[in-house]
């Protein structure tokens, strides 16, 4: 009796009408040493078998794989001898013969413990922008390797055994992969993951962070801390009329001055805060209006031509907080009234949100109202 292949109709089949191809078949691995347990990768190359070929892998002449181009194992022995026979797609009836087989492959599979790496950094919980220093030590390895640097998983640093930086993140990840070419195996190999742990700063802040004011003003500068420090300074300190206040006021300011807040965390880092305060050559605010409708002095606003080039909020408040005007139309002011109800006499306070030529500040005053 005779056997069928599955999936082949020798009733419908095509007869060959040209002539007759041999095929061919060359398997080809990933590398012919490999130490004991590590993974050898095999590859089935061939000509003149059709569209859908099938292979056999065997090993010692035993069969192993799948019905696969390719062939992945980790259980090879010294002196193992790998090949691969292809039979041609039963449908391509001009290949003869319709199956053939490749050369052995002997795979030399060393006893050596394979190569290894460690990353250890020269610190952790560190403060942000501390350099750190990673250095990676191999086992069992040659004199002749290189190492690739991963931050995160991507490539940084040089074929070096140490790697530096100061810009790390909070828990990001670095490692290194070594490649040992004398090894058994040049597969990449990987080290442990170290992740960078950051101390936590303070947030400082100052109030006012941006602001404008007159020539001659004098201005209090307010630092808020949320956390702890062990120390901080002043910059310029001789502007400042206690440096080694939170809360100082400013000697008159004359120039556009950047004040910077230096200070070092409980934990020991450095963090500063600035503040910078522009002047307005300009804007020279009046300090009292009266509103009794002689057409004098009727109306409380910003005096035409100053440095503001864009007006974001002016708005006057009531010696109780309660907002009684505002608006972003720099020739609009303040009449006295609410809703058509004159206002008490008493003492106002403004607040200008603006951009000049200097940029964005915030310029804050009171007034009188006489009646």
């Amino acid at each position: 009796m005779m056997m069928m292949s599955m999936g082949y109709d020798p009733v419908n089949a095509q007869v060959c009408t040209g002539p007759t191809v041999k095929p061919t078949i060359n398997v080809s691995a990933n590398s012919l040493t490999i130490c004991t347990g590590s993974q050898a990768k095999f590859y089935a190359t061939v000509t003149n078998c059709g569209a859908n070929p099938s292979f056999q892998w065997k090993v010692n002449g035993v069969n192993a794989g799948t019905n696969s181009d390719s062939f992945y194992t980790t259980s090879l022995k010294d002196k193992d001898n790998v090949i691969c026979i292809v039979t041609a797609d039963p449908s391509f009836t001009c290949a003869s013969p319709n199956k053939v087989s490749s050369f052995g492959l002997v795979i030399n599979v060393s006893s050596a413990s394979p190569a290894s790496i460690t990353v250890s950094p020269s610190a952790n919980d560190v403060c942000p922008g501390a350099q750190v220093i990673f250095s990676a030590s191999a086992q069992n390895a040659s004199s002749s390797l290189s190492y690739q640097w991963k931050l995160n998983g991507a490539n940084v640093g040089s074929n070096s055994p140490t790697y530096t930086g100061n810009h790390f993140s909070d828990n990001d990840e670095v490692y290194c992969m070594l490649v040992d070419s004398n090894s058994c195996s040049t597969d990449s190999i990987q080290s442990n993951i170290v992740a960078v742990t950051l101390k936590s700063l303070p947030v400082i802040t100052i109030n006012p962070g941006d602001t404008a004011v007159s020539p001659g003003s004098t201005v209090k500068l307010n630092v808020v801390v949320d956390g702890t420090l062990s120390s901080f300074t002043w910059m310029p300190s001789q502007s400042l009329s206690d440096p080694t206040s939170l809360s100082p006021v400013t000697i008159p300011i004359l120039a556009t001055t950047s004040f910077v807040f230096n200070a070092v965390s409980g934990d020991g880092c450095n963090v500063s805060q600035k503040a910078v305060i522009n002047i307005l050559h300009n804007l020279y605010m009046p300090n009292a209006f009266t509103p009794n409708g002689d057409s004098h002095n009727d109306v409380f606003r910003i005096p035409p031509k100053t440095d503001i080039k864009t007006l974001n909020e002016f708005s006057i408040y009531n010696r109780w907080g309660s907002k009684v005007f505002s608006t972003t139309d720099i020739s609009k002011g303040w009449d006295g009234n609410v809703n058509g109800r004159k206002q008490s006499a008493g003492v106002y306070v403004y607040v200008i949100n603006a951009v000049a030529e200097t940029g964005k500040f915030v310029f804050k005053g009171s007034f009188v109202l006489v009646r």
